[in-house]
């Protein structure tokens, strides 16, 4: 990978993640797969103690992984500091746009429907998207540029998917509200740090052939 491109392959397992989240968004299914979904998931969430913690341990680990894998790219890969710190703050942008969403679309959570094992959050804490999910993803999209192994992409994707379904199960989410989420987190990042290596790349090149002065 040069000094100014993005890694590719790491992102593969992310872009996967990222094209089921869409689908599971515009694919139409008979009865709402979502509602379906979160039923199911959340009827077998009541029967597993401690549910609601499955997804905060999964936050909290991947919070940690991502300072690991930023003072790993600061230090060992100087030509990822520019993409690692870029997709960070996309995550900071990925979940004020989450908060902003929730407020447009002031969807009310399930278990306010049905009864789940845990507590409900109260009245105007909404639903859609999942700020869980969207930071959970957010930090795979900074874990996957600053190491830069598909390997632990596919780690990172896995442990995300784990948090956004660990939401569903706890009720306090519907299937699609992840989904969201996971889109946020994977596409806000991502996008910044294309728009920001384009920059880069471009202002490189115009320094790099504007002639030389000589006194």
């Amino acid at each position: 990978m040069g000094p100014l491109a993005l890694p590719h392959r790491p992102l593969v397992p992310l872009a996967a993640v990222g094209v089921i989240a869409v689908l599971l968004l515009v694919v139409p299914a008979p009865g709402s797969l979502s509602v379906i979904a979160t039923r199911s998931l959340a009827g077998m969430g009541t029967a597993v103690p401690h549910i609601d913690l499955v997804s905060e341990f999964g936050l909290v680990a991947l919070a940690l992984a991502t300072g690991g894998a930023m003072i790993a790219a600061w230090r060992q890969h100087p030509e990822r500091r520019l993409a690692t710190g870029v997709a960070a703050l996309g995550v900071i942008l990925a979940l004020v746009s989450s908060e902003g969403a929730k407020v447009l679309f002031a969807q009310a959570r399930p278990c306010s429907r049905w009864a789940i094992a845990g507590e409900c959050p109260p009245p105007g804490d909404w639903s859609l998207p999942s700020n869980h999910a969207t930071l959970a993803f957010g930090a795979a999209v900074v874990i996957a540029i600053a190491i830069g192994r598909t390997w632990i992409a596919w780690t990172v994707a896995v442990l995300a998917a784990l948090v956004a379904v660990g939401r569903v199960a706890q009720g306090v989410h519907y299937l699609h509200d992840v989904a969201l989420g996971a889109v946020f987190g994977l596409v806000i990042p991502t996008a910044l740090v294309v728009i920001a290596l384009t920059f880069a790349r471009r202002a490189q090149h115009r320094t790099g052939s504007r002639p030389s002065r000589r006194g």
